[in-house]
């Protein structure tokens, strides 16, 4: 892979909240932003309590930092309410017009899961090849090399 990410400024911004998946999530981006050329020193990470913090984190940091790309990590789970519809629903809509509105591509690696089992197959865990973070830091990395498909 060539060195996409040499010489950018890129913003992790992670929801804690389920701090086990926000780790393997963290961790797959940073692995792959590194195996792409990224400097430790030029991957800004910051957390936040949850998913619902992500938009207005991202935008903050974004106009503080000015990143050339953002990579929003977090899990979200089912439960037995609405309100994990309307969490993820608003915090993928959030996420695109900080997007729009910054001029800055937000990677969306935010995992919408009906249980910890979904969650933890896709970061990776239980012997499970998949990381989403990883597969998010790779979005970005397309979009800063001008190959967004």
């Amino acid at each position: 892979m060539p060195p996409e990410a040499a010489g950018r400024k890129i913003l992790i911004v992670t929801a804690e909240y389920y701090r086990d998946f926000a780790d393997r999530l963290e961790e797959g981006a940073r692995e792959a932003l590194a195996a792409a050329g990224a400097p430790a020193e030029g991957m800004l990470t910051r957390r936040v309590p949850g998913c619902w913090e992500l938009p207005f984190a991202a935008q903050g940091l974004m106009r503080r930092h000015l990143p050339d790309a953002v990579i929003a990590l977090g899990v979200l789970i089912q439960g037995e309410t609405d309100h994990y519809e309307h969490i993820a629903r608003e915090t993928c809509a959030g996420l695109m017009r900080v997007s729009l509105e910054e001029g800055v591509h937000v990677a969306l690696g935010v995992l919408t899961c009906r249980n910890r089992e979904q969650a933890a197959a896709r970061c990776g865990m239980g012997g499970s090849k998949q990381n989403k973070g990883r597969e998010a830091a790779q979005a970005a990395l397309g979009m800063l090399s001008g190959h967004p498909g």
